[in-house]
């Protein structure tokens, strides 16, 4: 699919923790021929580097606690976006909550917010076998509903295009992210 070269920044997928931001990102960035970078991934990278060894995102928030993975998380994204690079970019759920990743991330990408039905995730969140901690709550599937009452006008707020996603498949939900950034006509399907 060709790009002008307006269209070349980076496209960011925002959205919550089982939104499908990876599994989307993945087929958006075959259907564009842009390389595809998981955030949570290069966030590990910038930890092993700092002597932090963790075999997931979670581990490692576990490990470091909240405030030190978001300093890992910043580090990571800026290293993303500042250089423009075209690359479909899955975020952490959780990168919205920092302002300057805001910033980061209205300056330097195209920002498509995933939004996923409360219930929805928590099915998503009860059958992924990745052990990821809970940030408000003892369970991370109650705490959907808390950490999306905060988070939401944050995604709401960067979102260049809002794609209400329910039991759609990755490669539909990719065609509707093409059409509403304009590299499709209309949808397909």
């Amino acid at each position: 699919m060709d790009e002008s070269p307006k269209d070349r920044r980076p496209i960011a997928l925002l959205g919550m923790r089982g939104a499908g931001k990876t599994t989307v990102g993945r087929v958006l960035a075959r259907r564009l021929s842009r390389p595809f970078v998981d955030l949570d991934l290069v966030t590990r990278v910038f930890a092993h580097r700092a002597g932090m060894r963790a075999s997931d995102a979670g581990e490692l928030l576990r490990r470091v606690g909240r405030a030190r993975f978001r300093d890992l998380e910043a580090a990571a994204l800026r290293s993303i976006l500042e250089p423009g690079d075209s690359v479909v970019l899955a975020t952490g759920g959780g990168v919205v909550e920092r302002e300057d990743d805001r910033v980061w991330l209205a300056r330097a990408a195209r920002n498509v917010f995933l939004s996923v039905p409360v219930r929805l995730l928590e099915e998503r969140i009860r059958a992924d076998p990745a052990d990821r901690p809970a940030l408000d709550a003892t369970d991370p599937v109650l705490e959907v509903p808390l950490v999306l009452a905060r988070r939401e006008a944050l995604y709401r707020s960067l979102a260049e295009s809002v794609i209400e996603c329910g039991q759609d498949p990755p490669e539909a939900i990719a065609e509707r992210i093409l059409a509403a950034l304009g590299y499709l006509a209309r949808p397909l399907g």
